[in-house]
């Protein structure tokens, strides 16, 4: 049955339910999906995750307030619940707490690998309008999930304000894209041994409306729910290939530079290509770009991560996997992906002493497999002197992070670069 004739049949259905309960008591309508799905159906199998869903419908349609439940779309629920009387704001979310809670405690063990988590919204139904009703308690779902809230979200009128705003501010943001008022910064790469600086990363900049820089915080997750994140990637390779031509015309040094590619390039067979074409547009030598994929890309569609990344290879770039360790990719990345480096999530240079052993012994041991398959491992996240040290007893040789330099203009990172003679 398609999602449309799914929402026609809900909407009727609850239609009918409003008719019979009017009058009887109040009614609220809850929307309810799985924070992280798309892992549970890649780490458990897709069979395993249906059962679950199907385990939601019988666990919620068991519980003494609820009238009705209907899998809406993928992973997403809409129940109603009815009370002779209506309910405060505090005795709605303690309800939601309760039920939610005794599910997940009941199937957290069946998946220990993955962090079972709701996000909710609720709606309390005041007239016959269920389109609306339904919409109103996707808004506050969604606003739960932005805000990775730890329980439920009301429907409030504010949320529709909030909404009015995030709107403008993504209309903002993707024509900033449009206009190009985005800019790089470079952060460096450090040989541990030499002192080098053997490359850097490019991470991307804004500027805001009083001219202020913006950091990635505030607009790549709004780029990425609207597609607009791959314009920006190519943005930003654009403006490193102009910048290096540009040295390279003068006679000036340039370093290998890494450029992040999102996961919506993996949904274009022709994005290598793509990329490729601005590279050569600025006749920039291939061993001066290096491609970054994100390890959280490798979890939900690696076949397709993995054709970019060999498509990259087989043109003559290197490509790296960023923030590895934050995921769940682990050792089969080693076994069915081929790239150049390994950039270890900041996450081992944890100080608290609990964690710091057990990431010391699990960050050797990656870096020993590494140096085994001639992979470069390069450290995220450094401050200090004593990590550096820490990395270089575990033979990690490049790090970057704070303690050599924050992202900083390309000018301004030429200038040092020239100053300390590499």
């Amino acid at each position: 049955m398609s999602s449309m004739s799914r929402r026609s049949i809900f909407i009727q259905r609850v239609t009918q339910l409003l008719e019979k309960y009017r009058g009887e008591g109040t009614v609220y309508l809850f929307s309810v999906d799985f924070a992280e799905f798309k892992l549970i159906n890649y780490i458990y199998g897709f069979a395993q995750g249906d059962e679950l869903l199907q385990d939601v419908v019988d666990f919620v349609q068991g519980l003494p307030e609820c009238i009705y439940c209907e899998r809406a779309a993928s992973d997403q629920f809409i129940f109603l619940v009815t009370t002779k009387t209506p309910w405060s704001d505090d005795e709605i979310i303690a309800f939601y707490n309760e039920w939610s809670e005794a599910f997940l405690r009941k199937y957290r063990d069946d998946y220990p690998a993955c962090k079972l988590k709701f996000w909710c919204g609720i709606y309390q139904l005041e007239n016959g309008d269920v389109v609306s009703a339904i919409e109103n308690a996707n808004l506050a779902r969604i606003k739960a999930r932005q805000i990775k809230a730890t329980t439920a979200v009301l429907f409030k009128n504010s949320l529709m304000e909030d909404l009015v705003r995030e709107r403008q501010r993504e209309r903002d943001i993707m024509c900033a894209v449009k206009e190009g008022k985005f800019f790089f910064y470079l952060q460096p790469q450090v040989d541990l041994q030499s002192g080098e600086i053997i490359g850097a990363e490019a991470l991307a900049r804004g500027i805001g409306e009083n001219g202020e820089v913006l950091s990635p915080d505030s607009f790549v997750s709004i780029l990425e729910n609207n597609h607009g994140i791959v314009d920006l990637d190519l943005l930003i390779l654009e403006l490193v290939c102009q910048n290096m031509r540009q040295r390279l015309d003068c006679g000036k040094p340039v370093v290998r530079t890494s450029v992040n590619l999102s996961r919506q390039h993996i949904w274009n067979n022709n994005a290598a290509k793509i990329l490729d074409g601005i590279v050569k547009k600025y006749q920039i030598p291939h061993e001066l770009i290096m491609f970054e994929l994100t390890e959280s890309i490798l979890i939900t569609e690696f076949s397709s991560a993995k054709l970019l990344g060999d498509n990259l290879r087989e043109l003559g770039y290197a490509t790296s996997i960023d923030d590895f360790g934050s995921g769940y990719a682990g050792i089969d990345v080693w076994r069915r992906l081929s790239f150049d480096e390994l950039k270890l999530d900041k996450k081992f240079m944890d100080d608290d002493p609990e964690r710091k052993k057990r990431d010391e012994i699990i960050a050797r041991g990656l870096i020993w497999i590494a140096n085994k398959m001639d992979t470069t491992v390069i450290c995220e996240g450094v401050e200090s002197a004593e990590q550096c040290r820490d990395l270089r007893d575990m033979n990690c040789r490049y790090a970057q992070g704070y303690f050599f330099s924050k992202p900083v203009p390309p000018d301004e990172f030429y200038e040092n670069y020239t100053n300390l003679k590499g």
